[in-house]
């Protein structure tokens, strides 16, 4: 017999709360305290604590003197998630390069242009689109585990949309531009070359942006 699990409240509560610190919503240095986060959820505390505890096994907050917690300046885990990043696209457009890609392509040139229109202050539009763009390569290699596990790293980059300036803007724009072109061209260690750079130099950004400081044990 099938038993169906319904989700737990407590899981419930830790994906409201991780969003909301990959969005930016509670940046680095917000306290999080379990009362009002009861209060604002209407829940009761328990499931509140045992979110938290699991946040806190993710690095995305930890225990403050005093009570609570506070969020965490996960940089260091948005580096080791663009790592795998790399590892896994770079794969992913190898096997997707020597095919007929022109359907693929026009979807990507579009979405370039999608995003060459925005304003620099349009961080959400942006983010919605980049992943949009990411997900369609990924999703052309025809793996749906390679997409799932993927799409698990895609939220915590919406955060790191909201340091880039327009002058960095400007580049991410230009390496999207670059991707297409060698994947319309079908070469694949080009195109593997140009998502890597892509992925590293959003790394190389996230770790010369300062952010505020985490307080004291």
């Amino acid at each position: 017999m099938t038993v169906i699990v319904r989700e737990r409240v407590s899981m419930q509560v830790e994906r409201h709360l991780r969003n909301k610190i990959a969005r930016g919503v509670l940046p680095a240095g917000s306290r999080l305290i379990e009362e009002e986060i009861a209060g604002e959820l209407s829940v009761s505390r328990t499931p509140v604590r045992e979110a938290l505890v699991l946040l806190q096994g993710k690095d995305l907050v930890r225990p403050v003197k005093g009570g609570g917690f506070e969020v965490r300046d996960f940089r260091r885990e948005l580096l080791d998630m663009l790592d795998v990043r790399i590892a896994l696209e770079t794969h992913a457009v190898r096997k997707i390069a020597r095919r007929n890609n022109a359907g693929l392509v026009r979807e990507l040139k579009a979405i370039c242009s999608a995003m060459e229109a925005l304003p620099a202050r349009a961080v959400e539009d942006r983010a919605a689109l980049n992943r949009k763009y990411h997900e369609l390569l990924i999703g052309a290699a025809e793996n749906p585990r390679l997409v799932r596990i993927v799409n698990d790293y895609q939220e915590y980059f919406a955060a790191a949309q909201r340091l880039f300036d327009p002058k960095f803007i400007e580049r991410t724009e230009r390496e999207h531009r670059e991707i297409v072109a060698a994947l319309e061209h079908g070469d694949a260690e080009t195109v593997a070359r140009a998502v890597a750079e892509h992925i590293e130099g959003a790394g190389e950004f996230i770790m010369s942006h300062e952010t505020p400081e985490e307080g004291s044990e």
